[in-house]
Formats: C-alpha cells, sequence, structure tokens
C-alpha cells in the first residue's frame, strides 16, 4: 500500500525517550505528600518514590500515585540532552481517574496531577528552547467512564448518546471492560470531536500525537486523523500503536515496531534462527519504515533488563535498535538498567541516584545515540541483508563513502567468514573500520573478511585512505 501523507522531515534525525509520567519525577521540589490531595480527592492512594509498583487482583494498584509531574520532566531536560534524545513521548496527559491516563475523562484539562495546562505550556516552550519534540498520547478508541460526555449520554442526552453504543442493560466498552467505552467513530460528532482535540494541542505547539489501540480505531480512522493532523502541518507526526507486522498500515507515518522488538529479542535469546530474513522482508514491505519506532520495551511491556538478563545480549539489541532503519525509542530508565515485569511492574519509578545506575550501559546508549546523528546511513540509508546467522546487513548511502556494515555475532565461539559486499562502488582494498573498538577490515574483489570475536558486534564504516595524495575513490561518490 502506497504511504499517503508526507513524513516529518525531523523524524530522520530523531531519538524518542518515552516517559510515563506519574513515575519520572516530581517538580518544584515537592513530593507526592506535598500533592497528596490531588489524588485522594479522586479516590487514589499514594506511595513512596522507589517502592516497586504491584499487581492487585481487584485492579486498584492503577489507583496507586507516585507524584510525578509535567513539572519535574521539564526539570529534567539536562538529563535528557545529556543522554542525546531530542524527543519525547508522553503517555496520558489528560485528566483521568487512573495513574496510567488511558480511561480520560475530558480531553481539554490537561491532568492538575501533572500540573494542568501551564506546565504543559512550560513543557512545550523549554523543549523548543531546547530544539527537542513533544509527542502526545491520544486515546480515541474509548474513554473513562467518568468521561463528561459519556455521563451525560448515560442521563439519557440524545445529543451524545450516538457517540457510544448502548444495548439494553449494558454499553461496548474495550475489550468488554466497562471502565472503558468505546466511542462509535463512524459517527460525524465523533469525528468532530477528536479532530477538536489534535487540533486544540497542535495549537499549544505539540509536534505530534501517538494513537492508541490502532488496530482498534481500524485503517480508515488512522486515515482520518492523520490527514486532520496533517491538515495542520505536514510536520507533524502520527504514529500508530500496533503490534502487527509493521506492513500495510501505511495510511499514517509510521507504527510502534513491536514486530522488530520480538525478532531481536527471540534472536538473542536463541528462539529464532531466521531473524535476519524475518526483519529484511518487513524492510521491504514496509514503505514507512523509516518512521515506524524501533520497540525494544515499553509501558505495556516487560523491560529490556528482564527479558535480556545478560549484558551482552542487551547490548546488542540496543545497537540493533540503532542501526536498523526506523526511529530508536527508548524507554525511561533502560539507559540505566532498571528492570520490571509486565504491567504495573514495567512503570517502576525513575531511579535518580547515580550510584544506582548501570553508568557503563548508559554511556553505550550515548555513543550509539552519537553515531547515529553522526551517520546518514543509519538515519535514512537502505537495508540490505549480508548474513543471517551471523547476523550481518549493510545500510546502504547514496554516498559510497557513507555506507556502514553491522555485525551481530551472538555465539561463543569467533567467527572467520567472508560476506559479500552488495555495493559496485566499494573498491579493493578499502577498508572498514568499526567505529566501536577501531578494529579494521579489507575488501577484496567485492568481499569483506570479518574476523569476529565470540558475542561481539560491530559498527563498520569505510575509511578511505588517500596515499601520497592518490584517492582511488576520487571519481567514485
Amino acid at each position: 500500500m502506497k504511504h499517503l501523507f508526507p513524513i516529518p522531515s525531523w523524524v530522520y534525525d530523531t531519538v524518542i525517550y518515552q516517559i510515563f509520567p506519574d513515575r519520572f519525577f516530581i517538580g518544584k521540589g515537592k513530593t507526592v505528600e506535598d500533592k497528596r490531595h490531588l489524588y485522594e480527592k479522586r479516590g487514589g492512594k499514594i506511595e513512596k518514590w522507589g517502592i516497586s509498583p504491584k499487581r492487585s487482583n481487584d485492579g486498584s494498584h492503577v489507583k496507586i500515585f507516585y507524584g510525578g509531574d509535567l513539572w519535574g520532566i521539564s526539570e529534567k531536560i539536562e538529563y535528557l540532552k545529556d543522554l542525546g534524545v531530542n524527543a519525547i513521548y508522553l503517555t496520558p496527559i489528560f485528566m483521568a481517574q487512573s495513574n496510567h491516563k488511558y480511561d480520560t475523562m475530558d480531553y481539554f484539562k490537561v491532568d492538575p496531577q501533572f500540573g494542568g495546562l501551564k506546565a504543559l505550556k512550560n513543557l512545550i516552550n523549554n523543549l523548543h528552547n531546547n530544539n527537542m519534540k513533544l509527542i502526545l498520547d491520544g486515546v480515541f478508541n474509548h474513554v473513562g467512564k467518568e468521561h463528561v460526555l459519556f455521563r451525560k449520554a448515560l442521563k439519557g442526552s440524545k445529543k451524545y448518546r450516538n457517540m457510544f453504543v448502548f444495548y439494553e442493560n449494558h454499553y461496548r466498552g474495550w475489550w468488554g471492560t466497562r471502565s472503558l467505552p468505546e466511542l462509535v467513530l463512524e459517527e460525524t460528532v465523533v469525528k468532530e470531536y477528536i479532530s477538536k482535540i489534535l487540533w486544540k494541542y497542535l495549537e499549544l505547539g505539540i509536534d505530534g500525537w501517538r494513537l492508541d489501540c490502532g488496530q482498534d480505531l481500524g485503517p480508515e480512522m488512522n486515515r482520518f486523523i492523520t490527514a486532520k493532523v496533517k491538515e495542520f502541518s505536514s510536520e507533524k507526526y502520527v504514529v500508530s500503536e500496533l503490534w502487527t507486522y509493521p506492513s500495510y498500515w501505511s495510511m499514517v507515518d509510521g507504527i510502534m515496531n513491536y514486530h522488530f522488538r520480538e525478532n531481536v529479542i527471540s534472536y538473542l535469546n536463541d528462539k529464532n534462527p531466521n531473524c535476519g530474513f524475518y526483519i529484511e522482508k518487513a524492510y521491504k514491505e514496509t514503505e514507512n519504515i523509516h518512521a515506524c519506532w524501533n520497540m525494544l520495551d515499553s509501558h505495556d511491556s516487560e523491560r529490556l533488563s528482564t527479558v535480556l538478563r545478560d549484558k551482552f545480549q542487551r547490548k546488542a539489541a540496543v545497537l540493533l535498535q540503532f542501526t536498523y532503519p526506523g526511529v530508536p525509542v527508548i524507554y525511561y530508565g533502560t539507559e540505566i538498567g532498571i528492570d520490571g515485569g509486565n504491567d504495573p511492574e514495567c512503570r517502576k519509578t525513575m531511579e535518580w541516584d547515580r550510584k544506582k545506575w548501570d553508568n557503563e550501559l548508559r554511556e553505550f546508549y550515548k555513543k550509539l545515540i552519537y553515531l547515529r546523528k553522526r551517520e546518514p546511513a543509519l538515519r535514512y540509508g537502505g537495508f540490505e541483508l549480508l548474513s543471517n546467522e551471523p547476523l550481518i546487513f549493510m545500510r546502504k548511502s547514496q554516498m559510497v563513502l557513507d555506507n556502514i556494515i553491522v555485525y551481530v555475532n551472538k555465539n561463543d565461539k569467533e567467527i572467520e567468514m567472508v560476506v559479500n559486499v552488495p555495493d559496485g562502488r566499494i573498491l579493493s582494498g578499502t577498508e572498514f573500520v568499526d567505529l566501536l573498538s577501531e578494529e579494521k577490515f579489507y575488501v577484496s574483489g567485492g568481499t569483506l573478511k570479518l574476523y569476529m570475536k565470540g558475542r561481539s558486534f560491530g559498527v563498520l564504516k569505510i575509511n578511505n585512505k588517500i596515499v601520497r595524495n592518490y584517492d582511488q575513490y576520487k571519481r567514485i561518490r
């Protein structure tokens, strides 16, 4: 399916940091105790920072709050700049009962628990002043049962009743959940309502929307929302939450590429011998792959440190995240080694005690972010699989000297092998240098001889040696 809308130009140069606002940082020097009234007046309970969240059988864990807010995120922009990210994606920030805010009460109110509209405006301004973008979470398939318009519909208001599906004794909820009544997306009044929400926050200055429950929205609503956003500006970004094979969904700028996650993690866990073939096929069949999100974990999955306990495996996954076509998305705290199982364990509070950080891992992230920003091939180059196992591929660039070759040898044994280099511009005798280790490899007759240590990886780039003023690439670019 042909991609329908222009991908924003800035997306190719972007590394995104995902934040679950309640768990990142409390701003203005406050503690959750200072904000107790904001939660308790809506039936919530507070918890001390650092106490791990636990699932409760009655679902009450969604009403446990730690106090993080938008003021706090704004105060940590320097941390994010130091890491190297240049965009933030926030899970929902609108008025809602729960800590996750996927049960919206009012889209036109930024939740006071997060600092309200004033805190959002402050965050947008501070991010833009630091050349960073902001992406908000749009939950448009369903609302919370306390939503202002749903409450009116329940009371019999004909004006709002057709926005929802009512049966004789109940109504339709997302996956049958009564706390999350679904909107009737085909209704003109619903489309107009969603359009007003989209534009309100675009006018405030946000840079894009992530669409919750993309499969429930369906192709037509994904297309409608993207069209409305692009009507505002072609430079605004729309990504849909889809846990599918990434092709087909070309009516949005990109999807959350969990397909990439599943392939990479299963490959490193020795359960997927054909990872290379699969991700190559996905690349070839997904027209908007460069705008899809390369996910390794999120608020809806186990954290990377939990599914890959081994440090080498974890680094290899991150390496692939930053070298495969797409936009890398770092889930807050993953860069310092925070672990956690499925929801809500993956929603721990951010650790701000540097003594408890995995600083080696964080430095590795910083190095890869730097390389991605510096190397054109990693941002918008093509993808050609050179070997399925060990996994070796080329990020092919318009300029031959920008080409990148990536390898991952997850085996214990050292491997020596020759791979074809499918680019007739690459000349015999050319030296490739590993940008991580500075090891050198050489091309002979369109092939590259690789020596790969056990449990190793590399990011190789051409080093064009000019000998006595002779440049063999003088007419080859």
